[in-house]
């Protein structure tokens, strides 16, 4: 009779953790659904956007000498030094 309350208890708990290893998977389910629904629209529209090029080629509006600038200015080095 010792064993057979043992081995039942031993599988009441088997099925508690059965039981519970479910719901985790369930949950993480859920969870891995609700983050798709809430980044899909930023996963498509990054496909869309286009970023600006930080460094952009630019004519010098005094000597025509055309460089390269991230900065927002019209004059080249040089003829901003002069300035």
């Amino acid at each position: 009779m010792a064993k057979n309350n043992a081995e039942k208890v031993q599988e009441a708990e088997e099925a508690l953790a059965r039981k519970y290893e479910e719901e985790v998977l369930n949950r993480k389910a859920k969870a891995g659904l609700h983050a798709d629904a809430c980044t899909t629209p930023l996963k498509m529209a990054k496909g869309h956007m286009r970023r600006k090029p930080l460094i952009k080629q630019v004519t010098c509006q005094k000597c025509g000498k055309i460089f390269k600038t991230n900065r927002n200015t019209k004059f080249c080095f040089k003829c901003e030094k002069m300035k």
